[in-house]
């Protein structure tokens, strides 16, 4: 999803055509729209701009007409064809049934290693680091086999030349396991990065929760002691909880106990 750039069709016009690095004239040669007639679109002189504009425009920035009159956040254009992204039936049936979870799907599509994890997952599928493993490891075969007939020759030496052929040997790697060493740490880095972020908006919510707690507290203590009956305690942290938010059960369950606590006597002590 593009930034939402903010302002009138017109101010979001030059906007588009400013983050592009496009000159008024390279936008005419693009849209076939006179430089002049964009000038005075993105100074305001032209209030309606025609569809066939529009149009152009919307193509011109790879956005949706939409976005560029400011009724959308979403820049791609929703005429685009679904084939056009490549995937699946099933996976659009995923997708599209919510099978998935879109934001898990979102933060791994968005993230900056994520092309770099395709790259390697396509190249472990096609074996394309694997040759050169290979080629590799058939270089240490060609390295160690004078080894072998020197072992015959000098046999005193055989324990010695038995040692550096076992390290030569250690050298080696399998078939895939660069391939799969390579996947593994960046959809390791991926997740670690999403999980930080994640843990970072539960902190804030975290926060915003027992800032509420606080605050339902202080109203009820604010009440005099003969109006803490438990219909009027009720009554206002309900009517809070309205203004708030709708809270998960977890959440509610916090404001019960909160309730509970302040309408039960403490135990007397005993004698």
């Amino acid at each position: 999803m593009a930034e939402y750039l903010p302002g009138t069709p017109n101010e979001r016009i030059g906007d588009l055509r400013t983050n592009m690095g496009l000159s008024q004239k390279e936008l005419s040669d693009i849209t076939g729209i006179e430089p002049s007639q964009i000038n005075r679109i993105e100074n305001g002189k032209i209030k309606s701009i025609s569809s066939d504009i529009l149009v152009k425009l919307a193509k011109a920035f790879k956005v949706s007409t939409d976005y560029i009159l400011g009724l959308t956040v979403v820049s791609v254009p929703k005429s685009y064809d679904i084939s056009e992204l490549g995937l699946s039936e099933d996976a659009v049936r995923n997708l599209l049934t919510l099978n998935t979870n879109m934001s898990i799907v979102n933060r791994l599509l968005e993230h900056k290693h994520f092309p770099a994890l395709i790259h390697q997952i396509k190249s472990y599928f096609y074996d394309e680091l694997a040759l050169g493993v290979l080629g590799r490891n058939e270089l240490f075969d060609i390295a160690t086999a004078p080894l072998n007939d020197l072992r015959k020759e000098q046999p005193e030496k055989s324990a010695d030349i038995r040692e550096g052929i076992r390290f030569v040997n250690t050298q080696k790697f399998g078939k895939h396991e660069l391939d799969i060493e390579r996947i593994k740490n960046t959809f390791l880095t991926i997740l670690r990065d999403i999980k930080k972020d994640v843990d970072a908006n539960n902190t804030q919510n975290d926060t915003v929760t027992t800032e509420f707690f606080q605050k339902v507290q202080e109203e009820i203590l604010s009440l005099p002691p003969e109006n803490r009956t438990p219909e009027n305690v009720t009554a206002m942290v309900t009517q809070m909880v309205g203004q708030a938010a709708t809270l998960d059960e977890e959440s509610a369950e916090l404001f019960r106990q909160l309730v509970k606590r302040l309408f039960t006597k403490p135990a007397e002590k005993e004698e």
